[in-house]
């Protein structure tokens, strides 16, 4: 179709003009192909363990001839919604009081423009989107977002997990020292009453 739409024009138009069908053709060719293999990739479902950190996954593979010019993350949840950082030219604003000091975008690793939320809070279940806008040769702006929810539950956060642990470590190697010790008592004194019988033996 784009075809015949190029042919088409290039009857009506002299070939040093911008209509003619190379031109056309090419035109189309270095504005559509690029987008056409740029997508975001991510979950549409992550579960969060309450006061734990997570990370919300969102990727794309770079594209030669496409700028990155803008980041957001945005969240729809009982609190509200609003954008919750952003990144440009300029650097990284997070504009969500709430977040302030708990969100960040990986640095200086192209595609990965994933979100880190610390210390998660219940208040933080919602739907969270991401958003990438790139500009190509032709000062054209391309957008593309996906959705990720995020449950946060109630359970042992991975810092209680290695504490628990270090206390399980700690409480085995007691028992196996109180083990130890309890053995080495009951064979000393089965020794001391070994000794003590044989001793009246040998005085007969």
């Amino acid at each position: 179709m784009w075809v015949l739409f190029a042919n088409a024009l290039g009857r009506a138009s002299p070939p040093g003009s911008c209509l003619h069908p190379a031109c056309s053709v090419a035109s189309f060719s270095s504005s559509f192909l690029p987008a056409a293999f740029l997508e975001l990739s991510g979950p549409s479902e992550i579960k969060g363990v309450w006061k734990d950190s997570v990370t919300l996954p969102c990727a794309y593979v770079p594209v030669e001839d496409l700028v990155q010019q803008t980041l957001t993350w945005t969240v729809v949840h009982d609190e509200g919604s609003g954008v919750i950082i952003r990144r440009d030219d300029s650097g990284d604003q997070v504009l969500l009081s709430e977040y302030r000091d708990r969100v960040s975008i990986p640095k200086d690793a192209p595609g990965n423009v994933s979100l880190l939320i610390l210390n998660l809070e219940i208040s933080d279940k919602g739907t969270y989107t991401c958003q990438v806008t790139w500009r190509d040769n032709n000062n054209s702006l391309i957008a593309k977002e996906i959705t990720t929810s995020l449950e946060v539950v109630k359970g042992k956060s991975r810092k209680e997990g290695v504490q628990e642990g270090k206390a399980w470590t700690g409480l085995s190697l007691y028992m196996v020292i109180l083990i130890a010790v309890v053995c080495g008592a009951v064979v000393f004194l089965i020794i001391s009453l070994i000794t003590c019988i044989r001793k009246p033996k040998e005085g007969e």
